[in-house]
């Protein structure tokens, strides 16, 4: 299914007030383009599994396509055993694709993956990453029971976390047990004190036990409570370290320990549902700010749909319905808004399929194409969702620049360190295409 056809599906699912038409031609170019003769410029990418427990390997057989700028495939490529990639960029080449599965552990079928990125430039495009949780492959994976009844004595009412776990301290709390892997690294232990005012965290290595005894002496770093108020409309506010440690709470405190790491952030969310056109939409809109040593972090403002974003959604929405291929796109107006996506999704005969689309702030939406076996699968989705999120970074930069900061730090060996890191904001607009609760006039 090409961008245009899953496009125009929605709208007509979506009973949108505008109509439109336009034909479909979905042939390929078969114009490679470029010049004859000389050095073509080139771009660069790699293409990374990470396993059950986050061990990483190079993932080789990556499809990756070259479009020009009407969507139309100009060049076929390949990722290599080492997971790379280094092609020619010709001179009529403008928007790129990679597909292929990943395998997640809370579905028995693959997902077929699809990133589209729509007006690239020659260069390095960094590192693309997929998921195998079916391969156990130096996780060292089994059960590992935590007997509490003396940290009960200890603390009791307390919150116990064991790795993202919570567990209510109460004389009748039994020994937790979970599925941990040698992989994985020390677990994270945190214990949230009863009156959610303080916290204790420590990190204990589970390597060749099936059980551990947990006792105060396992908790040697203070917490530091994070100066922010979780907006009373907003869900769960979290706090963690990009090491992967978090906490949670509705309406107490959250906590980051700046003595186990110096990359802690606050993550406030929101969720509900909105009328767009004549259909329903879920919303959502989230935040993850850094956190200082002091539990200080800046000032933290919810995207909302209503400030011109269900609007702009709108307005994408009826130019899709013209049929016209490039669509137009403005964001820009609903804050410092740096990237875009559309995404659909849906199931398949062999398991699900997810293609995302990623273009700026504003621009045009191309009608790309993919190869028949693929565009078959997206024509063929059972029970399909369609969203359209945006993403910022807290300032204003041309896509390219962008593009380049992602691509650094995705080639980052410690994560939390680069500049997207300090500020992001996001929101989308949820549709599903099948199963809508149209608004009667």
């Amino acid at each position: 299914m090409t961008v245009k056809k899953w496009t125009l599906t929605a709208i007509s699912t979506l009973v949108l007030t505008a109509c439109g038409g336009g034909g479909d031609d979905s042939s390929a170019s078969t114009d490679n383009g470029g010049s004859s003769g000389g050095n073509l410029p080139q771009i660069t990418l790699n293409t990374v599994v990470s396993n059950k427990c986050g061990i990483e390997k190079p993932k080789s057989g990556v499809n990756v396509f070259v479009h020009n700028n009407a969507g139309d495939i100009i060049s076929e490529y390949v990722t290599d055993s080492g997971g790379g990639l280094t092609a020619n960029w010709p001179s009529n080449a403008k928007h790129l694709t990679l597909t292929a599965e990943s395998h997640y552990y809370y579905k028995e079928q693959p997902t077929l993956i699809v990133i589209s990125n729509v007006d690239v430039e020659a260069g390095d495009q960094g590192i693309t990453y997929f998921s195998d949780d079916k391969d156990e492959v130096g996780c060292n994976c089994k059960q590992v029971e935590f007997p509490v009844q003396s940290l009960i004595a200890d603390a009791p009412d307390s919150m116990l976390y064991l790795g993202g776990r919570s567990y209510e301290l109460t004389p009748l709390t039994s020994s937790p047990s979970i599925e941990w892997c040698d992989g994985t690294g020390p677990i994270d232990v945190q214990l949230i004190a009863a009156d959610g005012q303080s916290s204790l965290a420590g990190s204990i290595d589970l390597a060749d036990k099936t059980q551990y005894t947990l006792g105060l002496s396992d908790f040697t770093h203070q917490g530091v409570a994070v100066d922010y108020v979780n907006p009373y409309d907003a869900r769960i506010l979290y706090a963690g370290s990009f090491e992967g440690w978090t906490n949670y709470s509705q309406n107490d405190l959250v906590f980051v320990y700046p003595t186990l790491t110096n990359s802690s952030y606050v993550w406030p969310a929101r969720m509900g549902q909105e009328n767009i056109g004549n259909a329903r939409a879920d919303n959502y809109s989230s935040a993850r700010h850094r956190v200082t040593s002091e539990g200080k972090t800046s000032p933290i403002m919810l995207w909302d749909t209503a400030n011109g974003f269900s609007d702009a959604v709108y307005l994408l929405f009826n130019e899709i319905a013209t049929g016209q291929a490039p669509y137009q796109y403005d964001f820009s107006g609903v804050g410092n808004v740096a990237l875009t996506h559309m995404s659909l999704s849906g199931d398949i005969d062999n398991g699900d399929a997810d293609w995302t689309i990623w273009g700026g702030a504003s621009g045009s939406m191309p009608d790309l194409k993919l190869p028949a076996n693929l565009d078959a699968k997206f024509d063929s989705l059972y029970s399909p969702r369609l969203q359209i999120g945006i993403r910022g970074y807290g300032s204003e930069k041309p896509l390219s620049t962008w593009r380049m900061l992602l691509a650094e730090r995705s080639r980052m060996d410690e994560r939390g360190t680069s500049s997207l890191d300090y500020e992001t904001n996001y929101m989308r607009l949820s549709f599903d295409l099948d199963q809508q609760s149209y608004i009667r006039p």
